[in-house]
């Protein structure tokens, strides 16, 4: 009996080291479309590039404040929330990234362009080009 719980024990602590912790929630997403009319509005959110230099000056939404997602931490006393934050990359993972940062910094207004910069081409908005 006592060898039984002992290995009751043993399954269930390796259970719990095994078991992952929460994710946080990922910021809600704004469509490419709804951002761009929300942008023409007083009460657009900052819009953040998060991709390399290079891919910010080969192509970005306009307006747009480059920092690249492994920057953010370090470079948040940059970011201007009165409206809000809407982070993208090309298609969304670095973005992603770049909002667990944000939240880690305090940050709570946060959006995800859905898409990335690609839906913002694909729904025939403006993209601006260098830095």
């Amino acid at each position: 009996m006592r060898s039984t719980a002992m290995i009751f024990g043993l399954v269930l602590v390796a259970a719990l080291a095994n078991a992952e912790s929460p994710k946080p929630a990922e910021a809600p997403s704004i469509e490419p479309l709804a951002l761009h009319a929300l942008l023409a509005s007083e009460n657009g959110p900052q819009v953040i590039d998060v991709r390399s230099s290079e891919e910010y000056a080969a192509g970005h939404i306009p307006g747009a404040l480059h920092i690249p997602f492994d920057e953010i931490a370090e470079r948040i006393v940059e970011i201007d929330t009165p409206n809000g934050v809407a982070l993208y990359c090309m298609v969304g993972p670095r973005a992603r990234k770049g909002e667990a940062a944000l939240r880690e910094g305090g940050y709570t207004n946060v959006l995800h362009i859905q898409g990335g910069l690609s839906a913002w081409q694909e729904s025939g908005l403006p993209v601006a080009q260098g830095h």
